[in-house]
């Protein structure tokens, strides 16, 4: 990969020195948290039009809130996570990608994904067919193929929009819940 084609966008200046202390070249989008303001939003797009951008924000409510927002533009995104038990503060109380580990996030941004805002070969009835919902065991199911995946744990309805934005093929899903 040329680090210098690529842009990471993040929630917090914490997280872009956390970035750059790890790869000092590449460079870092800051969104300032959930109030991500237009101006930011537009930076992000334009630089989706030139550059390879990689989404990687808090494994938490507002940064899943933030990748829908910057994911509305409609730009050429690939998306890293990182799982949340992952990221947590060693106190405890909080949630980032600043908390993680060096091994962690090379590990998560080796893993990114293309956003594909067409790809529709799930269905919801994939789901409910491998009990990946509606079904007593549902949410270990999901757990256990969020966690293979490297994606955020999710509801149902969510996780059908994460796998086919992600063009998670139902065979690879069948290998991993098994």
């Amino acid at each position: 990969m040329n680090k210098s084609k690529q842009v990471v966008v993040v929630e917090g200046y914490h997280d872009k020195q956390r970035i750059n202390d790890i790869f000092p070249s590449i460079q870092c989008i800051v969104t300032n948290g959930s109030s991500i303001s237009k101006e930011t939003l537009n930076l992000i797009y334009k630089t989706s039009l030139i550059k390879e951008v990689i989404i990687f924000l808090d494994p938490d409510y507002p940064g899943k809130q933030i990748t829908n927002k910057i994911l509305e533009t409609g730009g050429r995104y690939k998306i890293a996570y990182i799982q949340k038990e992952k990221a947590i503060s060693s106190n405890g109380k909080k949630v980032g990608v600043e908390h993680a580990s060096k091994e962690d996030i090379i590990s998560s941004l080796n893993m990114i994904k293309k956003v594909n805002y067409t790809y529709k070969s799930i269905t919801y009835s994939d789901l409910l067919k491998r009990g990946l919902i509606n079904k007593s065991r549902a949410k270990n199911l999901r757990d256990k193929l969020c966690k293979t995946l490297n994606i955020p744990f999710s509801n149902g309805k969510t996780l059908l929009k994460t796998l086919n934005m992600l063009e998670i093929s139902l065979e690879r899903i069948d290998e991993i819940i098994g």
